[in-house]
C-alpha cells in the first residue's frame, strides 16, 4: 500500500499478533495501536492537521522503539510485516500473500488486501489475529463512508475479543465501535438520538473494563473525552463536564498537547453553552495558546470562532471582529466554504453591533 503511514498501521498489528496477551508490554502496545489508529482515521477521513502530524510522529516513534526492544529490528525492517499464523504451541511461521498493488486512495484494494489477510488467519484459526484485523476492516470501511458495515465488523471483533477473554482488546474494539455510532448520529439527523445512546453505551462499556484493568492512564482519559463528547451532543452536559474535566485533568499531568487542546475547546464550548462564561473564556483562550504552539490551523480557526461568537454576544463586537477575522482566515486556508459563510454572518452581526455602539458613543 502506498499510503505513507500503512507501513505502521499494518506493522502494529502485526507487532501486537507477535505478542502474547501475558507479554508484559502488550498494553503498551496496545494503546500506541488504539492511539495511531485514531489519528489515521482522522487524518484519512478529514484531512491532515498539524496536530495530527505532531501527533503522529510521537506515536510512530515510540512504535518503533518498541518494536526494537521486543524484536530487534525497527518496523520498515521488520519481517512482522508479511503475515504469519501461529499454531496451538505458539510456533509461527510467515505466509507470502498474493501481491496487491493499492495506491493511496484505492480503499477498495485496501479493504481486498485486508479481507484476505483476514481470510488466511480465520483458515489457521488465529482468532487474536482475527479480532485485530476485523477492527482494520472497521476502520477501512469507514474511510469509504461504509459505516454501518464498519459497525459490523466492530461488533464481531469485539465478539470474538470477548469469547478469548482479552479484555483489554474488547474494550479497545468497544471504543471503536462507540466513535463510529458518533459519526453515524452527525450523518443521520433522523437517528441521531439512537446512535448516540448506543455510542455512549459501547464507550462507557470499554471505560468499565479499561478501570477494572487499570490500564494507561491516557487510554482511559482518551475513552472519557469521547464519551463526554457523545454527552455533550446528546445534551447531556453536567456529565459531559465531569467526563471531560478528568480527561482534561489526565492529559494535563502527562503533557499530551494535542489532547489537552481539543479537551479545552470542547470545555470551552460546554461552558458556554451552560452561560458559564468565565470559565468557557478561560478554557477558549487556553486552548487557543496551545493550538497556536502546535501550529494546527483547524484548531486556531475553531476556537477563534468560539470566542468571536462568546464577544459577540457579551456585547463586545470590536474584540469578535479580531477573533472572527482570524477564524476566518484560517478557514480560507482549509477550505472550509461553510465556515466561512458562518464567520461572514458573525462578521456582519459584529459590524453592525459596533457601528450601534460608536452612534450611541459607547466604546465598542
Amino acid at each position: 500500500m502506498d499510503d505513507p503511514w500503512s507501513k505502521y498501521e499494518s506493522g502494529q498489528h502485526w507487532l501486537l499478533a507477535w505478542l502474547d496477551r501475558d507479554h508484559p508490554r502488550y498494553t503498551e502496545a496496545l494503546v500506541l495501536r488504539q492511539r495511531l489508529l485514531e489519528n489515521l482515521a482522522r487524518a484519512r477521513a478529514y484531512g491532515d492537521t498539524e496536530t495530527s502530524r505532531v501527533e503522529r510522529v510521537e506515536i510512530t516513534g515510540a512504535l518503533d522503539r518498541l518494536a526494537l526492544e521486543i524484536t530487534g529490528e525497527s518496523l520498515s525492517a521488520s519481517p512482522l510485516f508479511g503475515p504469519f499464523i501461529r499454531d496451538a504451541q505458539g510456533k509461527i511461521t510467515f505466509v507470502k500473500p498474493k501481491p496487491i498493488v493499492i495506491g493511496v486512495s484505492d480503499n477498495t484494494g485496501r479493504i481486498e488486501y485486508l479481507q484476505q489477510k483476514l481470510q488466511t488467519v480465520r483458515n489457521a484459526g488465529d482468532l487474536t489475529a482475527e479480532s485485530a484485523l476485523l477492527d482494520d476492516l472497521g476502520s477501512a470501511c469507514e474511510l469509504q463512508g461504509d459505516l454501518q458495515r464498519a459497525v459490523e465488523h466492530y461488533k464481531l471483533a469485539v465478539d470474538i475479543a470477548h469469547k478469548l477473554g482479552d479484555r483489554q482488546s474488547e474494550a479497545i474494539h468497544l471504543q471503536s465501535l462507540g466513535l463510529t455510532f458518533m459519526r453515524l448520529a452527525e450523518l443521520k439527523s433522523g437517528q441521531q438520538q439512537s446512535y448516540l445512546s448506543q455510542a455512549a453505551d459501547a464507550l462507557r462499556q470499554a471505560i468499565e473494563i479499561f478501570d477494572v484493568l487499570g490500564v494507561a492512564p491516557l487510554l482511559r482519559a482518551r475513552t472519557r473525552y469521547h464519551l463526554g463528547r457523545c454527552y455533550h451532543q446528546s445534551g447531556r452536559w453536567p456529565e459531559a463536564i465531569a467526563l471531560l474535566e478528568q480527561a482534561r485533568e489526565v492529559f494535563a499531568r502527562h503533557k499530551a498537547r494535542p489532547e489537552l487542546a481539543h479537551a479545552l475547546l470542547e470545555l470551552g464550548q460546554l461552558y458556554y453553552q451552560t452561560e458559564d462564561f468565565e470559565s468557557a473564556y478561560f478554557y477558549l483562550k487556553d486552548a487557543l495558546r496551545l493550538f497556536r504552539r502546535l501550529g494546527d490551523t483547524d484548531g486556531i480557526a475553531v476556537t477563534q470562532e468560539a470566542l468571536g461568537s462568546m464577544e459577540l454576544q457579551a456585547a463586545h463586537p470590536s474584540e469578535a471582529i479580531v477573533s472572527l477575522q482570524e477564524a476566518r482566515q484560517g478557514y480560507v486556508a482549509l477550505r472550509r466554504d461553510e465556515r466561512i459563510r458562518a464567520v461572514d454572518d458573525l462578521l456582519r452581526m459584529a459590524d453592525r453591533a459596533r457601528q450601534v455602539a460608536e452612534r450611541m458613543g459607547v466604546t465598542p
